[in-house]
C-alpha cells in the first residue's frame, strides 16, 4: 500500500472515531443522568413532603425542634429517625438493567411516591420511590429531572425502602395517650363503669405527699399505702397504644362503641388544670382464640379498644399496657393482705 493511501486511511479512521464520539456524546447529553440522592446534613432538614398517585400526602415538619405531621400531630420519633437515616445514607447500588428500564420507568410514573426534602425551608432534593427489585435487596428510585432510575440501597441493609416513605398520616402519628413527668401530674381519676365502687381519685400534692378518695371525692376510711400510689403514678404517666383502626371503620366503630358499657376510664389532670383521658372497651374475639378445653373466649384476650384524643378516635390497646393501671381503690389500702400488694 502506498504511503499516501496509508496516511489517508489513518485520517479517515481518526475522523470516523471523532464523529462517532461526538455523536455519542451529543446523545448522552440528551439524557440527564442524576444520581446524588443523599442529604448528608439531616440536622438542617426542616420539612419532608411525601405523596403518592392516590392523593395521599403527608407533610413532616420540624417545628421548634419537634417533628409534626401536617402541622397538627406529633410525629413518631422512631419513624422520623429511620427516615432521616435513610435520606442520609441512601446510595446507588446499580443502574437499572436495560431489559427492565421501560417497566421500571412506567412503574415509577404510575405508583412512585414523591419525596421532597427541604433544607432550611428550601427544596434540596426531589425524587420518586418505586418498588423493590426481584431479589428484594434494592429499591428503584429516580431523581426529578433525571431520565434514568437507579437501584438504591442502604449500606449494610438489604431490603425494601419504600415503606419508609409511605404517605399515610396515621403511620407517622405519635401513638401516645399519656406522656407526663411524674411531678407534672396533679390528679388521676379512674372510673370503672360496670363497677363504680372500684374507682378512685389519686392526688399528687408534690413534696412526696399524696392523697386518695373514692370516685365521688369522698375520703377513704382506711390507711393509705403511699408507696402503692407512687408506683401507680409511675406506671400511668406514660401510656401508648398499638395502632389506629382503619380509616374506613373509624366512624362506624366509634358510634357503636359509644353504645357499649365503658370498661374503664382513665383521666389525668396536670398542674395547669388541663386534662387528658381515654376510655377502654372490650373487643370481640375476632381471632377465635380458645381456652385449654377448646372453648372460644367471649372477648379478645390480647387487646381492647380505646377511644382517645377527646373521644374522636378508636385505637387498639394491648392488655399488657392496660393491666398494670387497672387497679381498684382497695389496692391502695395499707392493710390489704400482703400477697395483693403492688410492690
Amino acid at each position: 500500500m502506498k504511503k499516501s493511501n496509508l496516511v489517508l486511511l489513518v485520517v479517515v479512521v481518526v475522523l470516523t472515531i471523532l464523529v462517532v464520539t461526538l455523536y455519542l456524546t451529543k446523545n448522552i447529553d440528551k439524557k440527564s443522568v442524576l444520581r446524588d440522592f443523599a442529604v448528608e446534613d439531616t440536622a438542617s432538614i426542616s420539612k419532608i413532603f411525601l405523596a403518592d398517585k392516590n392523593n395521599n400526602a403527608v407533610t413532616l415538619e420540624r417545628i421548634d425542634g419537634v417533628w409534626y405531621v401536617n402541622e397538627t400531630y406529633k410525629a413518631r420519633k422512631d419513624f422520623i429517625d429511620v427516615l432521616l437515616s435513610t435520606i442520609k445514607n441512601v446510595e446507588v447500588s446499580a443502574p437499572v438493567p436495560e431489559a427492565s428500564l421501560n417497566k421500571v420507568l412506567k412503574d415509577l410514573s404510575v405508583t412512585g411516591i414523591k419525596a421532597e426534602i427541604y433544607v432550611d425551608d428550601k427544596i434540596a432534593k426531589t425524587y420518586y420511590v418505586g418498588g423493590v427489585t426481584q431479589n428484594s435487596t434494592g429499591t428503584y428510585m429516580i431523581l426529578e429531572g433525571s431520565d434514568l432510575p437507579f437501584v438504591m440501597q442502604i449500606p449494610g441493609f438489604a431490603g425494601y425502602l419504600t415503606v419508609r416513605y409511605l404517605p399515610d398520616v396515621k403511620e407517622w402519628r405519635e401513638r401516645i395517650v399519656f406522656n407526663y413527668q411524674f411531678e407534672d401530674m396533679a390528679k388521676v381519676i379512674v372510673d370503672y363503669g360496670l363497677n363504680p365502687d372500684d374507682g378512685f381519685i389519686l392526688y399528687n400534692y408534690g413534696d412526696n405527699k399524696f392523697g386518695l378518695t373514692d370516685a365521688n371525692g369522698k375520703t377513704v376510711g382506711f390507711p393509705v399505702d403511699t408507696i402503692a400510689i407512687k408506683e401507680y403514678l409511675g406506671r400511668i404517666k406514660f401510656i401508648a397504644f398499638e395502632a389506629f383502626i382503619s380509616e374506613e371503620l373509624q366512624k362506624h366503630k366509634l358510634d357503636s362503641l359509644k353504645k357499649e358499657p365503658v370498661v374503664g376510664s382513665f383521666k389525668i389532670e396536670d398542674r395547669k388544670g388541663k386534662f387528658k383521658s381515654f376510655e377502654v372497651y372490650l373487643r370481640q374475639n375476632i381471632n377465635y382464640a380458645v381456652d385449654e378445653e377448646g372453648v372460644p373466649f367471649e372477648w379478645d384476650i390480647d387487646r381492647v379498644y380505646g377511644i382517645v384524643n377527646d373521644d374522636t378516635e378508636v385505637v387498639l390497646l394491648q392488655y399488657y399496657v392496660i393491666d398494670p393501671i387497672t387497679k381498684t381503690i382497695n389496692d391502695f389500702n395499707l392493710q390489704r393482705p400482703k400477697e395483693e400488694k403492688l410492690y
